[in-house]
């Protein structure tokens, strides 16, 4: 994602995020990684990547199924407790 959207989304003009970069590295690295994904592993931008070419339904369908699997672990987990 370029600095000129990311400036749009967080509502601050471009130039705020120049200035981020140049006075406050910590802080523009921090929000340019969040919005460019970089501090996700491997396997993550990939499972993005795919959740992306869905369609809303298929969407719904595996948020619900991946909330399930952990639910069913969170039970499990409490059962054997």
């Amino acid at each position: 994602m370029e600095k000129k959207e990311i400036a749009k989304i967080i509502k601050k003009d471009i130039t705020t995020l120049y200035n981020w970069e140049k006075r406050n590295p910590e802080l523009y690295k921090a929000v340019y990684e969040y919005y460019n994904g970089i501090q996700l592993k491997d396997d993550e931008k990939e499972i993005l990547e795919l959740f992306k070419k869905l369609n809303d339904a298929e969407k719904e369908y595996y948020k619900a199924e991946i909330k399930t699997r952990i639910l069913k672990k969170e039970i499990d987990k409490w059962e054997n407790y």
